[in-house]
């Protein structure tokens, strides 16, 4: 593998970036999500906390590419210490990779804990982990390419296999479930969003990408595309299972998207474990989500050392593993999701925005670093 500097040569297409942002975005949070908000909301209002969460990643994607395009050439982790200086920049980029690490980690664990509930009882986390880790630094070791392309390949397995969950199941949807609208005013919405933070983020990934596009002038498009399929098909998701079966009965179910798949009946017992299918591309999937945050992990410690070989690759695995294995049981996988879903807005939405507002006031853009008139 080639060095760091050539690797930035890679380009993808506008429609490769909206696939990444899309499949960045959709992952580990559907399985658990319609019972994080049935248990905070306690009402049928579980969509509108999501809707009002999209239209504000919307608008945080596009503070992300006004930023890039000031800095045409230069990715989110070159543009920073321009912006704030070499150590307040260090600083931030630091905290983007500790981000990803704990977005990475968490996923990981996340997909362990479902595989192994589901399939594999009495296989160890470790083991389950390990594989899945060395097969992320794979694809990793293969660059941006590698990425896009697998990307490409399963996603659109994984949004068909979506829409059939969906579609087979509207036999089983009953409006009543989700009424009435607005039962108890706003307050649920509002609390509903405490919970959502972390199956929101995915936004950032326009930071990485914006600037590796061969037409980046058409990052808003992708990005805003991107971003507005993976929050419909949540919407879409929780407001379905919620209609399929009510917010007290998923309120008490620990995946409740499983049982949603099991719902599903063919004529003559054919394909009769529809959730079978369901679980196994959901775990691709997992996959592209952990691939693509590794990803950012793994050039933002290129870019910082402008080194790019098996150790930059492969040595985050280790921090992954022991990160993805502390947590000791579910209240501690909770907590851990709480903490990556404040700290990721913080580094994400709130610093993005400082930064445009610093580069706009000072005048610093590509041509003009020192902000000079």
């Amino acid at each position: 593998m080639s060095n760091i500097p050539s690797m930035k040569q890679e380009k993808i297409s506008t429609l490769q970036a909206l696939l990444t942002v899309t499949s960045t975005v959709y992952a580990v949070g559907i399985v658990s999500l319609p019972r994080t908000i049935a248990e905070k909301t306690q009402t049928p209002d579980v969509w509108q906390g999501l809707l009002l969460a999209s239209l504000l990643g919307v608008g945080i994607v596009f503070i992300h590419v006004k930023l890039c395009r000031r800095f045409p050439g230069k990715t989110f982790y070159e543009l920073n210490p321009v912006i704030a200086g070499k150590f307040i920049g260090l600083l931030i980029n630091i905290a983007f990779i500790v981000h990803c690490t704990m977005i990475c980690s968490f996923v990981c664990r996340m997909m362990a804990e479902f595989l192994k509930g589901l399939a594999l009882e009495r296989t160890p986390i470790s083991m389950i982990l390990l594989p899945f880790l060395l097969l992320i630094g794979y694809l990793t070791w293969g660059g941006l390419h590698a990425m896009v392309r697998l990307i490409e390949l399963f996603f659109p397995l994984t949004l068909i296999v979506f829409l059939l969950l969906v579609v087979l199941n509207v036999n089983h949807f009953n409006l009543d479930n989700l009424r009435p609208v607005f039962h108890k005013g706003w307050r649920p919405i509002f609390e509903s969003l405490k919970v959502i933070p972390f199956s929101t983020m995915g936004f950032e990934s326009i930071l990485i990408l914006t600037n590796v596009m061969t037409h980046p002038q058409k990052a808003w498009k992708a990005g805003s595309i991107g971003y507005s399929i993976a929050m419909g098909l949540y919407i879409l998701m929780v407001t379905m299972v919620v209609g399929c079966m009510s917010v007290e009965e998923v309120s008490r179910l620990q995946w409740p998207v499983v049982s949603f798949a099991q719902q599903i009946e063919f004529p003559g017992a054919f394909l009769e474990r529809f959730e079978i299918l369901f679980i196994i591309l959901w775990t691709i999937k997992i996959f592209m989500t952990a691939s693509n945050y590794y990803f950012y992990i793994v050039t933002g410690i290129s870019q910082l050392t402008q080194k790019w070989n098996g150790y930059i690759c492969y040595l985050p695995l280790i921090i992954l593993f022991c990160l993805s294995m502390y947590p000791q049981n579910f209240v501690e996988i909770g907590n851990f999701d709480k903490i990556i879903g404040y700290f990721g807005i913080a580094v994400c939405a709130v610093v993005p925005l400082v930064l445009l507002v610093i580069s706009m006031v000072f005048h610093r853009t590509e041509n003009n670093p020192d902000g000079k008139q």
